[in-house]
């Protein structure tokens, strides 16, 4: 008999762990699967959003141009109708080219300009302004407006950063032009054999570096602002920008719009409580009836007024005299003897 269970209990223990051990391969499985279906995190920006700032704000004068050639920035032909050019001593040798300026007019209303020229005439303190963003701060019949001005840090970005590299090759320089990166550069480099060597910016906006380079090339750009940004890629020789698909820094979030507070309600004056009423006024006491008085009371006042009013009319007879008995109400007549009746 034991050995009949044994045949019959070694089997089922070995489909009962069979079961189990397909239950945890089911688990590991289903569990690597789960774990694989999550995405990633994405990553955060490398630099993040900031909102423009005008910074060094002045006052000055503008005066209005056009233009559709190539300024002494070097940025090409104006593409839209909000630039700018100023006096050489706020150009800084080019260090001003393709940065920012907001610009207030005597209506009130500020616009923002990107330097692309030289105004050599201008004094300290007077730029010359597209006349579109002229007219937008000021009558064009007026010639010169009196305005307030400033350098725009982080100022929304037109697009990506565009670059332009003629040269480089053979015995010629390398001379590279950037557009869109919003705030002056300070360094652009180029990523050689050694590290990164930095380019020399000259007064027409080019930064140039050696010559011999063969193939595309790596830059890295930095701002005044310190952001910095690597363009890998960039092609020598051509005379026309490239479009890149890199950002100088993240542009600022739309602003989340203000909760309107629900209109507060003027409490309506509070009218003076009534006064109080007075209690009614007891009525006055009816006079008494005639009942009430005494008969013989009231008959003996109205025989007296007859009296008094007839005696006034007439005399009464010699020797006689009237007599009122008030308590009796009743008169009676004396002899002129002194008799009591």
């Amino acid at each position: 008999m034991e050995r009949r269970h044994l045949r019959w209990i070694i089997p089922a223990a070995g489909g009962v762990l069979a079961v189990v051990v397909s239950l945890v391969l089911v688990l590991q499985d289903t569990g690597e699967a789960a774990c694989a279906s999550v995405p990633a995190a994405p990553a955060a920006p490398a630099f993040p959003a900031l909102a423009p700032v005008i910074e060094n704000v002045r006052s000055g004068s503008a005066s209005y141009y056009s233009t559709n050639r190539n300024g002494m920035c070097n940025l090409g032909a104006p593409s839209t109708d909000a630039y700018a050019a100023i006096g050489p001593a706020e150009w800084a040798g080019g260090a001003a080219c393709g940065s920012y300026l907001a610009v207030t007019g005597p209506n009130g209303q500020t616009t923002n300009v990107q330097v692309v020229d030289q105004c050599p005439s201008c004094p300290a303190g007077k730029i010359d302004l597209s006349k579109g963003a002229f007219s937008r701060i000021g009558s064009v019949s007026a010639g010169i407006i009196q305005i307030t001005y400033g350098t725009v840090r982080d100022p929304d970005l037109a697009g990506p950063l565009k670059v332009r590299a003629k040269g480089g090759t053979g015995y010629s320089s390398l001379s590279v032009v950037l557009d869109n990166h919003g705030n002056r550069l300070s360094t652009v480099e180029l990523q050689t054999a050694a590290g990164w060597t930095p380019l020399k910016h000259n007064t027409d906006n080019t930064w140039t570096g050696p010559s011999g380079l063969t193939g595309p090339v790596t830059l890295r750009v930095t701002d005044a602002s310190g952001h910095q940004v690597t363009l890998p890629g960039i092609a020598l020789g051509s005379s026309a920008f490239q479009q890149t698909p890199t950002l100088m820094y993240s542009p600022a979030p739309p602003r989340p719009p203000r909760p309107r507070r629900p209109p507060r309600r003027r409490p309506s004056p509070r009218r003076p409580p009534p006064p109080p009423r007075s209690p009614p006024r007891p009525a006055p006491p009816h006079p008494p009836a005639e009942s009430d008085r005494g008969g013989s009371r009231g008959a003996t006042s109205d025989l007296g007024t007859r009296l008094r009013s007839s005696s006034r009319t007439t005399n009464p007879p010699a020797g006689i005299t009237w007599r009122l008995d008030a308590r009796r109400g009743a008169g009676v007549g004396g002899g002129g003897c002194g008799g009591a009746g």
